[in-house]
Protein backbone atom coordinates (compact mmCIF):
# COMPACT_ATOMS: atom_id res chain seq x y z
CA UNK A 1 0.00 0.00 0.00
CA UNK A 2 3.25 2.45 0.63
CA UNK A 3 3.72 2.41 -3.15
CA UNK A 4 1.14 4.59 -3.54
CA UNK A 5 2.58 7.41 -1.87
CA UNK A 6 4.87 8.02 -5.65
CA UNK A 7 1.77 8.76 -7.46
CA UNK A 8 1.42 12.49 -6.45
CA UNK A 9 4.99 12.51 -8.29
CA UNK A 10 4.11 10.01 -11.28
CA UNK A 11 0.65 11.69 -12.17
CA UNK A 12 2.04 15.10 -13.27
CA UNK A 13 5.18 13.60 -14.85
CA UNK A 14 3.21 10.87 -17.07
CA UNK A 15 0.84 13.86 -17.74
CA UNK A 16 3.15 16.34 -19.13
CA UNK A 17 5.37 13.27 -21.12
CA UNK A 18 1.68 12.98 -23.30
CA UNK A 19 1.41 16.79 -23.38
CA UNK A 20 4.54 17.00 -25.00
CA UNK A 21 3.36 14.74 -27.90
CA UNK A 22 -0.29 16.78 -28.02
CA UNK A 23 1.13 20.00 -28.11
CA UNK A 24 -1.48 21.35 -31.07
CA UNK A 25 -4.56 20.75 -29.47
CA UNK A 26 -4.40 23.56 -26.76
CA UNK A 27 -8.10 22.33 -25.62
CA UNK A 28 -7.24 18.76 -24.96
CA UNK A 29 -4.48 20.05 -23.04
CA UNK A 30 -6.33 22.43 -20.83
CA UNK A 31 -9.09 19.68 -19.72
CA UNK A 32 -6.73 16.90 -19.35
CA UNK A 33 -4.53 19.31 -17.32
CA UNK A 34 -7.08 20.01 -15.19
CA UNK A 35 -8.37 16.51 -14.63
CA UNK A 36 -4.57 15.41 -13.98
CA UNK A 37 -4.82 18.01 -10.84
CA UNK A 38 -8.24 17.18 -9.75
CA UNK A 39 -7.18 13.04 -10.20
CA UNK A 40 -4.03 13.93 -7.89
CA UNK A 41 -5.79 15.64 -5.59
CA UNK A 42 -8.24 12.61 -4.56
CA UNK A 43 -4.96 10.77 -4.69
CA UNK A 44 -3.31 12.93 -2.04
CA UNK A 45 -6.68 12.53 0.29
CA UNK A 46 -6.01 9.34 0.47
CA UNK A 47 -2.88 9.64 1.34
CA UNK A 48 -3.41 11.82 3.95
CA UNK A 49 -5.99 9.59 5.71
CA UNK A 50 -3.66 6.79 5.31
CA UNK A 51 -1.19 8.75 7.34
CA UNK A 52 -4.04 9.74 9.84
CA UNK A 53 -4.76 5.96 10.45
CA UNK A 54 -1.45 4.43 10.05
CA UNK A 55 1.27 6.94 10.55
CA UNK A 56 3.99 7.51 8.56
CA UNK A 57 3.92 6.23 5.11
CA UNK A 58 7.95 5.37 3.88
CA UNK A 59 8.60 3.88 0.30
CA UNK A 60 12.51 2.76 -0.42
CA UNK A 61 12.51 2.49 -4.09
CA UNK A 62 13.66 -0.95 -5.52
CA UNK A 63 14.06 -2.60 -1.97
CA UNK A 64 17.46 -0.44 -1.34
CA UNK A 65 17.69 0.65 2.70
CA UNK A 66 19.04 3.86 3.24
CA UNK A 67 21.82 5.16 3.02
CA UNK A 68 22.00 3.91 -0.55
CA UNK A 69 18.07 3.58 -1.97
CA UNK A 70 16.01 6.62 -3.21
CA UNK A 71 13.26 6.64 -0.45
CA UNK A 72 10.09 8.54 -0.50
CA UNK A 73 8.35 9.33 2.66
CA UNK A 74 4.68 10.74 3.37
CA UNK A 75 3.98 12.28 6.82
CA UNK A 76 1.03 14.80 7.60
CA UNK A 77 3.11 17.96 6.98
CA UNK A 78 4.39 17.32 3.35
CA UNK A 79 0.88 15.22 2.46
CA UNK A 80 -0.92 18.34 3.71
CA UNK A 81 1.45 20.64 1.78
CA UNK A 82 1.04 18.41 -1.45
CA UNK A 83 -2.55 18.98 -1.11
CA UNK A 84 -1.90 22.79 -0.88
CA UNK A 85 0.08 22.70 -4.08
CA UNK A 86 -2.34 20.99 -5.87
CA UNK A 87 -5.44 22.99 -4.71
CA UNK A 88 -3.19 26.17 -5.31
CA UNK A 89 -1.89 24.96 -8.85
CA UNK A 90 -5.30 24.43 -9.79
CA UNK A 91 -6.67 27.93 -9.36
CA UNK A 92 -3.41 29.00 -11.23
CA UNK A 93 -3.98 26.59 -13.98
CA UNK A 94 -8.25 27.59 -14.47
CA UNK A 95 -6.90 31.53 -14.72
CA UNK A 96 -4.50 30.36 -16.74
CA UNK A 97 -6.82 29.39 -20.15
CA UNK A 98 -7.91 32.93 -20.12
CA UNK A 99 -4.19 34.97 -18.96
CA UNK A 100 -1.34 33.50 -20.41
CA UNK A 101 -2.09 33.60 -23.99
CA UNK A 102 -2.88 31.30 -27.06
CA UNK A 103 0.87 31.35 -28.62
CA UNK A 104 2.24 30.55 -25.34
CA UNK A 105 -0.19 27.45 -24.89
CA UNK A 106 0.94 26.24 -28.03
CA UNK A 107 4.90 26.34 -27.05
CA UNK A 108 4.40 23.62 -24.12
CA UNK A 109 2.79 26.06 -20.95
CA UNK A 110 1.07 22.63 -19.78
CA UNK A 111 3.95 20.21 -19.98
CA UNK A 112 6.04 22.41 -18.52
CA UNK A 113 3.60 23.46 -15.34
CA UNK A 114 2.97 19.96 -15.12
CA UNK A 115 6.83 19.49 -14.63
CA UNK A 116 6.79 22.58 -11.95
CA UNK A 117 4.27 20.31 -10.23
CA UNK A 118 6.10 17.34 -10.01
CA UNK A 119 9.28 19.03 -8.91
CA UNK A 120 7.78 20.78 -6.09
CA UNK A 121 5.77 17.50 -4.86
CA UNK A 122 8.95 15.68 -5.03
CA UNK A 123 10.55 18.27 -2.97
CA UNK A 124 8.07 17.67 -0.54
CA UNK A 125 7.88 13.59 -0.31
CA UNK A 126 11.47 12.64 -0.75
CA UNK A 127 13.53 11.38 2.40
CA UNK A 128 16.72 11.35 0.62
CA UNK A 129 18.91 15.13 0.24
CA UNK A 130 20.47 14.47 -3.35
CA UNK A 131 16.75 13.87 -4.47
CA UNK A 132 15.53 16.64 -2.78
CA UNK A 133 18.01 18.36 -5.27
CA UNK A 134 17.09 16.84 -8.57
CA UNK A 135 13.44 17.47 -7.30
CA UNK A 136 14.77 21.32 -7.04
CA UNK A 137 16.28 21.04 -10.45
CA UNK A 138 13.46 19.50 -12.18
CA UNK A 139 11.09 22.43 -10.52
CA UNK A 140 13.95 25.12 -11.49
CA UNK A 141 14.25 24.02 -15.12
CA UNK A 142 10.40 24.11 -15.73
CA UNK A 143 10.40 27.83 -13.88
CA UNK A 144 13.18 28.86 -16.37
CA UNK A 145 10.76 28.30 -19.09
CA UNK A 146 7.84 29.33 -18.31
CA UNK A 147 9.45 32.89 -17.21
CA UNK A 148 10.70 33.32 -20.55
CA UNK A 149 7.31 31.98 -22.30
CA UNK A 150 6.45 34.67 -25.25
CA UNK A 151 9.95 35.69 -25.69
CA UNK A 152 9.71 39.61 -24.74
CA UNK A 153 12.55 41.95 -23.81
CA UNK A 154 11.66 42.01 -20.38
CA UNK A 155 11.36 38.62 -19.83
CA UNK A 156 14.43 37.74 -21.34
CA UNK A 157 16.39 40.51 -19.36
CA UNK A 158 14.51 38.92 -16.42
CA UNK A 159 15.26 35.18 -16.99
CA UNK A 160 19.00 35.70 -17.02
CA UNK A 161 18.98 37.51 -13.58
CA UNK A 162 16.62 35.03 -12.16
CA UNK A 163 18.76 31.94 -13.85
CA UNK A 164 21.76 33.41 -12.52
CA UNK A 165 20.65 33.40 -9.11
CA UNK A 166 19.42 29.89 -9.31
CA UNK A 167 22.40 28.21 -10.60
CA UNK A 168 25.00 29.77 -7.93
CA UNK A 169 22.11 28.32 -5.16
CA UNK A 170 22.11 24.40 -6.73
CA UNK A 171 26.11 25.09 -7.10
CA UNK A 172 26.24 25.68 -3.49
CA UNK A 173 23.47 22.92 -3.14
CA UNK A 174 26.06 20.52 -4.24
CA UNK A 175 28.42 21.76 -2.53
CA UNK A 176 26.47 21.17 0.30
CA UNK A 177 25.47 18.06 -0.06
CA UNK A 178 29.11 16.88 -0.76
CA UNK A 179 30.72 18.39 2.17
CA UNK A 180 27.47 16.80 4.67
CA UNK A 181 27.74 13.36 2.92
CA UNK A 182 31.92 13.62 3.54
CA UNK A 183 31.38 14.35 7.53
CA UNK A 184 29.05 11.77 8.42
CA UNK A 185 28.39 9.78 5.15
CA UNK A 186 24.84 9.57 4.46
CA UNK A 187 21.81 11.49 2.45
CA UNK A 188 18.89 9.82 4.21
CA UNK A 189 16.90 12.74 6.11
CA UNK A 190 16.40 10.35 8.71
CA UNK A 191 19.77 8.86 9.07
CA UNK A 192 20.86 12.36 8.72
CA UNK A 193 19.21 13.47 12.02
CA UNK A 194 20.62 9.83 13.67
CA UNK A 195 24.45 10.77 12.44
CA UNK A 196 24.27 13.72 13.28
CA UNK A 197 22.87 13.44 16.85
CA UNK A 198 25.72 10.61 16.94
CA UNK A 199 28.63 12.88 16.03
CA UNK A 200 27.39 16.06 17.93
CA UNK A 201 26.57 19.35 15.96
CA UNK A 202 29.40 21.14 16.75
CA UNK A 203 32.37 22.76 14.33
CA UNK A 204 32.21 21.83 10.77
CA UNK A 205 28.82 20.84 11.25
CA UNK A 206 27.48 24.02 12.41
CA UNK A 207 29.44 25.82 9.17
CA UNK A 208 27.64 23.26 6.86
CA UNK A 209 23.88 23.93 8.44
CA UNK A 210 24.61 27.96 8.09
CA UNK A 211 25.63 27.13 4.77
CA UNK A 212 22.36 25.08 3.54
CA UNK A 213 20.60 28.26 5.37
CA UNK A 214 21.94 30.18 3.16
CA UNK A 215 21.19 27.83 -0.10
CA UNK A 216 17.92 27.53 0.76
CA UNK A 217 17.36 31.54 1.55
CA UNK A 218 18.39 31.98 -2.22
CA UNK A 219 15.74 29.98 -2.94
CA UNK A 220 13.25 30.82 -0.80
CA UNK A 221 14.14 34.74 -1.38
CA UNK A 222 14.81 35.12 2.19
CA UNK A 223 16.95 38.47 2.60
CA UNK A 224 18.57 38.20 -0.61
CA UNK A 225 15.61 38.38 -2.50
CA UNK A 226 16.77 41.35 -5.16
CA UNK A 227 16.14 38.95 -8.06
CA UNK A 228 12.42 37.92 -6.90
CA UNK A 229 10.70 41.21 -7.84
CA UNK A 230 11.28 42.31 -10.94
CA UNK A 231 11.58 38.19 -11.89
CA UNK A 232 8.17 37.66 -11.15
CA UNK A 233 6.70 40.87 -12.74
CA UNK A 234 8.21 39.40 -15.88
CA UNK A 235 5.76 36.13 -17.20
CA UNK A 236 1.36 36.43 -17.21
CA UNK A 237 -0.55 36.99 -13.80
CA UNK A 238 -1.16 33.28 -13.46
CA UNK A 239 2.70 31.97 -13.74
CA UNK A 240 3.48 34.61 -11.34
CA UNK A 241 0.72 33.44 -8.92
CA UNK A 242 2.24 29.61 -9.60
CA UNK A 243 5.52 31.02 -8.41
CA UNK A 244 4.56 33.19 -5.19
CA UNK A 245 2.49 30.09 -4.19
CA UNK A 246 5.03 27.30 -4.61
CA UNK A 247 8.67 28.21 -5.42
CA UNK A 248 9.15 30.64 -2.54
CA UNK A 249 7.65 28.26 -0.14
CA UNK A 250 9.57 24.75 -1.09
CA UNK A 251 12.69 26.65 -0.26
CA UNK A 252 10.89 27.53 3.57
CA UNK A 253 10.03 23.79 3.95
CA UNK A 254 13.52 22.66 2.66
CA UNK A 255 14.50 25.10 6.01
CA UNK A 256 12.13 23.54 8.15
CA UNK A 257 12.89 20.25 7.25
CA UNK A 258 16.77 20.95 8.06
CA UNK A 259 16.70 22.76 10.63
CA UNK A 260 14.12 20.67 12.82
CA UNK A 261 14.81 17.12 11.65
CA UNK A 262 19.04 17.57 11.19
CA UNK A 263 20.36 20.98 12.62
CA UNK A 264 18.60 20.99 15.80
CA UNK A 265 21.34 19.98 18.31
CA UNK A 266 22.98 23.71 18.94
CA UNK A 267 20.10 26.06 17.64
CA UNK A 268 20.90 29.46 18.86
CA UNK A 269 23.35 30.66 16.28
CA UNK A 270 21.07 29.32 13.22
CA UNK A 271 17.62 30.92 14.80
CA UNK A 272 19.37 34.06 15.60
CA UNK A 273 21.22 34.77 12.19
CA UNK A 274 17.64 33.31 10.07
CA UNK A 275 15.79 35.69 12.66
CA UNK A 276 17.18 39.05 12.20
CA UNK A 277 17.37 37.67 7.90
CA UNK A 278 13.60 37.25 8.36
CA UNK A 279 12.81 40.91 10.14
CA UNK A 280 15.30 42.27 7.47
CA UNK A 281 12.92 40.37 4.76
CA UNK A 282 9.40 41.85 6.37
CA UNK A 283 10.84 45.20 6.22
CA UNK A 284 12.72 45.67 3.49
CA UNK A 285 10.05 44.01 1.19
CA UNK A 286 7.53 46.37 3.35
CA UNK A 287 9.90 49.61 2.03
CA UNK A 288 10.00 47.77 -0.92
CA UNK A 289 6.07 47.57 -1.35
CA UNK A 290 5.68 51.20 -0.62
CA UNK A 291 7.78 52.49 -3.40
CA UNK A 292 6.18 51.55 -6.14
CA UNK A 293 2.69 52.12 -7.66
CA UNK A 294 2.87 49.42 -9.77
CA UNK A 295 0.21 46.72 -8.63
CA UNK A 296 2.13 44.11 -10.37
CA UNK A 297 5.79 45.42 -8.22
CA UNK A 298 3.57 45.55 -5.03
CA UNK A 299 2.03 42.03 -5.08
CA UNK A 300 5.90 40.64 -5.02
CA UNK A 301 6.96 42.54 -2.91
CA UNK A 302 4.28 41.05 -0.74
CA UNK A 303 5.08 38.09 -1.75
CA UNK A 304 8.44 38.63 0.19
CA UNK A 305 7.15 40.02 2.88
CA UNK A 306 5.27 36.97 3.40
CA UNK A 307 8.69 34.96 3.35
CA UNK A 308 9.91 36.99 5.79
CA UNK A 309 6.76 36.26 7.72
CA UNK A 310 7.03 32.45 7.93
CA UNK A 311 11.00 32.41 8.38
CA UNK A 312 10.42 34.30 11.64
CA UNK A 313 8.18 31.74 12.74
CA UNK A 314 10.63 28.92 11.77
CA UNK A 315 13.34 30.99 13.55
CA UNK A 316 11.30 31.06 16.88
CA UNK A 317 10.09 27.63 17.09
CA UNK A 318 12.16 26.14 19.44
CA UNK A 319 12.19 29.32 21.84
CA UNK A 320 8.40 28.65 22.65
CA UNK A 321 7.65 26.91 25.98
Amino acid sequence: MNNVIVLPLLIPLLTAVILIFLSKFTSFQRWFSVISVITNMAVTIFIINQVHESGIQTLHMGGWLPPYGIVFVADMFAALLVLTTLIASLGCLLYAFQNVGAEREKYYFYPFFQFLIAGVIGSFLTGDLFNLFVCFEVMLISSYALIVLGGTKRQLRETLKYMLINIISSAMFVAGVAYIYGTVGTLNLAHLSVRVAEVQQAGILSVIGIFFLIVFALKAGLFLFFWLPGSYNAPPIAITALFGALLTKVGLYAITRFFTLIFYHDPSTVQVVMGWMAAATMILGGLGALAYKDLGRILNYNIVISVGFIAFGIAVLRRMP
